[in-house]
């Protein structure tokens, strides 16, 4: 069980959440496709989404099922807003790349 569900292809984003997460004493486990997502988050404290992905909607709708819920958050380019609107009315938390990426740190202390 890892305290960090993730759904990223990104390697440099994925590489920033596995180094912020074992400096703030979290494990992660990351995944590449929903099903395998939404059975790491039953666990999980928190579930990060990578928005751009073609999956990330299906990734979203498999964590409907689960009770109670993790934490959710997904990030995108900020110009994606109809992403935004689709990921929110999921029940995700949404930030711009950059947000996720500066804020994360924070975001993993309100873990705690």
């Amino acid at each position: 069980m890892a305290d960090i569900a993730t759904l990223i292809q990104d390697m440099l984003f994925s590489s920033k959440v596995r180094e912020a997460a074992k400096a703030s004493g979290f494990t992660v486990q990351t995944t590449r496709d929903p099903a395998a997502f939404a059975a790491a988050a039953r666990e999980a404290k928190l579930a990060i989404v990578d928005l751009r992905l073609p999956v990330a909607a299906a990734a979203l709708e498999a964590l409907q099922a689960i009770s109670p819920r993790p934490r959710t958050v997904g990030f995108v380019d900020h110009e994606r807003t109809d992403v935004m609107d689709a990921a929110r009315a999921q029940g995700a938390e949404v930030m711009a790349k950059g947000q996720f990426a500066n804020g994360l740190p924070k975001l993993l202390a309100s873990l705690r």
